[in-house]
């Protein structure tokens, strides 16, 4: 049976694998009881600090919690706010199947794609508290501990939700669920999805698109606004154009969406091609750029050809939070586009251009530095052959930390 209660053997089982890695005096029992003791006194009288650092990441601020009895009774509060709310984030793959199939239908329609602004950090305090105190009245010792985490933020001028705490994630979660019922009863969209603070809705052809806009930003709860530099509205006809033409492309959630017109055949349909957000493509071109010149700096090869397996390929490591073996990489991230997506093509001589290149403030070093053996050994990897054949490698949760440590927040 589900304990929601902040007891010891409740706080106890917020321990994971990697806590043990990162303070190995957690071995020690005494030392293990000492810490959750400390956090059944933290559940029971509230934080007495701040327990957050932040760190400012691609011009981001992200918080981190700095200390493990505070951050285990977080980690409760997440889990106990998740089971009494059913608040619960979509999957951002079956989010994208499903706006890939209603782009595919033959009728006019409209995209909405919507962006908050500024979403965590706008997120008002006071109203959070207020809706909290609603839905947890049959779990105080939750809603103390919410309250007393509000509070210090409140009183250290953390503005909103901390960003980067997963106890933000639900919390946020959970912030917009009158907002997400709302939307549907006032606009009845084909189709809504919200992943975080980016929206996407589909709906009969529509030709006010700043009404719509406006009409949505009303529904917003308290403090939240929207982007209107990033929110775009995309209206698909019924005109009946000789393919291959594109009617509309648009990016969302890392994809980017080639929507052509109307096809002669019966049932009328689109043909929808999905291929990866050029954003991304810039980020992976970051990356391999990172992994050069860090191989510039250590002159470690074997560092540098895994970093380009794990950017070109999948691989699998040990997930220490969910105690589980899972999957990632290009080929899971994007797993929904064309096998021949030109962004694939795209990578793959970005990646030969900058190896072979033996010119200029990189290649020009490359040239001094690294041998042909090398070169071809990385040319061996490719986005589009590690894609489609599904090429996988296997590393150590500590080793993935050290090789993407280069570009972990490019």
């Amino acid at each position: 049976m589900y304990d929601p209660t902040f007891c010891g053997a409740a706080l106890a089982r917020q321990l994971n694998k990697s806590d043990f890695l990162k303070e190995p005096a957690l071995k020690n029992e005494a030392h293990k009881d000492a810490v959750v003791a400390l956090a059944v006194a933290t559940a029971r009288n509230g934080f007495a600090s701040l327990p957050l650092t932040s760190n400012n990441i691609a011009g981001r601020t992200i918080f981190q919690v700095n200390d493990l009895a505070s951050d285990l009774v977080l980690r409760k509060a997440a889990q106990n706010i998740r089971r009494i709310t059913a608040s619960k984030q979509g999957s951002r793959i079956e989010i994208i199947r499903r706006l890939k199939l209603f782009c595919e239908e033959g009728i006019p329609f409209t995209v909405a794609k919507m962006d908050i602004k500024n979403f965590y950090p706008s997120v008002d305090q006071d109203f959070l508290s207020i809706q909290l105190n609603k839905r947890l009245m049959t779990a105080p010792s939750t809603g103390f501990v919410i309250k007393s985490l509000i509070d210090q933020c409140r009183n250290n001028s953390v503005v909103g939700l901390p960003p980067g705490l997963a106890i933000s994630a639900e919390l946020s979660e959970f912030y917009m669920q009158d907002f997400d019922r709302c939307l549907r009863e006032v606009l009845n969209p084909h189709y809504f999805a919200r992943y975080v603070d980016d929206m996407v809705l589909i709906l009969p052809y529509l030709d006010d698109a700043k009404a719509l806009k406006k009409t949505i930003e009303n529904l917003l709860p308290n403090g939240l606004k929207l982007n209107f530099s990033k929110s775009k509205i995309y209206n698909f006809g019924n005109s009946n154009q000789k393919p291959p033409l594109i009617e509309h492309s648009f990016d969302y959630l890392g994809f980017k969406f080639n929507v052509y017109h109307v096809g002669k055949g019966r049932p009328y349909s689109r043909r929808v091609d999905l291929d990866i957000a050029s954003s991304k493509v810039k980020k992976n071109k970051t990356r391999i750029v990172n992994c050069l010149l860090q191989y510039l700096s250590d002159g470690n090869f074997d560092d540098l050809r895994d970093r380009i397996r794990v950017l070109t390929c999948g691989y699998q490591f040990f997930d220490e939070r969910q105690q589980t073996r899972r999957s990632a990489g290009l080929q899971h991230t994007y797993r929904l586009i064309e096998s021949d997506a030109p962004a694939l093509i795209e990578l793959d001589k970005f990646l030969s251009g900058m190896v072979l290149c033996n010119a200029g403030p990189i290649g020009g070093r490359l040239a001094l530095t690294m041998t042909n053996r090398e070169r071809k050994e990385l040319l061996k990897h490719s986005f589009f052959t590690g894609f489609n054949n599904r090429v996988h490698f296997r590393f150590s949760a500590s080793r993935l930390a050290h090789l993407i440590g280069c570009w972990k927040y490019a």
